[in-house]
């Protein structure tokens, strides 16, 4: 695999973990937001007013932290991908008399 194409794959890696740690946020706040208003629901009837506020507090924390671990272990798989990746410069110019124009490393 020559070093274009590892820069490309390096591309959708970024950019599959940038939207799924973003998008888990996301879905996070929409999740929180349907959940607020059957818990308000279930606030206004009195049989279940006692349970609403200890079932919301433990299913916001619930949710909170599997949407956020997931956004973790997004964004740690991107900056593994990035370390794993050789680092070279983008470009690929050169001065030197030893390299050719159309040299194997610039394909």
């Amino acid at each position: 695999m020559n070093r274009k194409d590892l820069d490309w794959w390096a591309g959708v890696a970024d950019i599959a973990v940038t939207g799924l740690a973003h998008g888990s946020l996301k879905l996070e706040r929409v999740h929180l937001s349907i959940a607020d208003e059957t818990f308000n629901m279930l606030q206004r009837v009195p049989v279940t007013r006692p349970f609403s506020e200890t079932t919301r507090f433990f299913h916001h924390r619930i949710a909170r932290v599997s949407y956020r671990s997931i956004a973790a272990v997004s964004a740690g798989l991107g900056m593994l991908a990035a370390v794993g990746l050789p680092s070279r410069p983008y470009c690929t110019f050169s001065s030197s008399p030893n390299r050719s124009v159309n040299s194997a490393d610039d394909r």
